[in-house]
C-alpha cells in the first residue's frame, strides 16, 4: 500500500502534528524561485493532484520528483517555467472533484487540460485563474467557494455549492487569502482547516453543508490562514 501523503508548507504546528499523528508523511518544499515571494512557498501554485493517479509538478520543483515518486507513480513536469506575475503564476491552480475539473482555460497548463479532457472529465471553465485557492472540494459533487465566477459556473454544471464571503482568510503580504487555500482533504470524508473556521462569518452554513455531506472536519486555534492548500496525495 503506497504511504498517505500531502505536500504543504507554512502549516501550523498544531496541523502539523495532526497530520503525523495521522499517518501522513509531509513532504515541504523549498520556494519555488520563479514566483512571487509572498506565495512562493504556496503548494497549490507548485503542485497539482487529480486525486486519482497523476501528479503534475512545476518546473522548478523537478528535484522533487524522486521523493514524490514514492506516493504518485505517475508523476509530470511541466515543460513551462512559472512566472512572478499573474497568469504565469497559476499554470497547476485548478481542481479536480469527482469527475469533474475546474479550472481557467486561459491560464491553466495545457499539458494539465489536455490529460483531462483525455481522461473524459467534465470540464468546467471559470473566470477565476486562481481556482483551487478559491474552491473547498466536499465530495464529488459538492464544493465550498468565495468566487462568484465558480459559483455561477459550477451551479451550471449541477453541483451542489456552497457561495461563502471573501475577506475572513489572512495572506501575510495581501489583503486578504482564499478558503481553499486554508483547507485541505485528507480523506474522503475529512476536511483540515488551517485555523479556527468558527470565527468566519459563514461559519453556520459551512457546518451545516459539511454534515449534510457527512464530511467530518478539523480546525485549529489561531486565525484562518491561506497557506497555499494542503494537498493529498498517496493512499487515502
Amino acid at each position: 500500500m503506497i504511504k498517505k501523503a500531502v505536500i504543504a508548507s507554512g502549516l501550523s504546528d498544531d496541523v502539523r502534528t495532526y497530520l503525523i499523528k495521522s499517518g501522513f508523511d509531509i513532504v515541504k518544499f523549498q520556494n519555488n524561485p520563479d514566483v512571487d515571494i509572498r506565495v512562493a512557498h504556496h503548494a497549490d501554485l507548485s503542485f497539482f493532484f487529480d486525486g486519482k493517479d497523476t501528479l503534475f509538478i512545476a518546473n522548478e520543483m523537478a528535484e522533487y520528483y524522486d521523493r514524490l515518486n514514492k506516493y504518485c507513480k505517475n508523476i509530470v513536469v511541466l515543460n513551462k517555467k512559472l512566472r512572478s506575475d499573474y497568469p504565469g503564476d497559476v499554470l497547476l491552480n485548478c481542481v479536480c472533484t469527482g469527475k469533474h475539473f475546474i479550472c481557467n482555460p486561459e491560464t491553466v497548463s495545457t499539458e494539465i487540460i489536455a490529460k483531462m479532457y483525455k481522461a473524459g472529465y467534465n470540464i468546467i471553465n471559470v473566470k477565476q485563474g486562481y481556482t483551487k485557492c478559491s474552491v473547498v472540494p466536499v465530495n464529488d459533487n459538492a464544493i465550498i467557494t468565495d468566487d462568484e465566477s465558480v459559483y455561477k459556473e459550477c451551479i451550471k454544471s449541477g453541483l451542489d455549492v456552497l457561495k461563502i464571503s471573501k475577506g475572513s482568510v489572512e495572506l501575510p503580504g495581501f489583503e486578504y487569502g482564499f478558503i481553499g487555500g486554508a483547507t485541505g482533504k485528507t480523506a474522503h470524508d475529512e476536511i483540515i482547516f488551517n485555523g479556527d473556521i468558527t470565527k468566519h462569518p459563514d461559519y453556520k452554513n459551512i457546518d451545516l453543508f459539511l454534515k449534510k455531506y457527512n464530511v467530518r472536519y478539523v480546525y485549529f486555534s489561531g486565525n484562518l490562514e491561506d497557506i497555499g492548500s494542503i494537498i493529498s496525495i498517496g493512499g487515502l
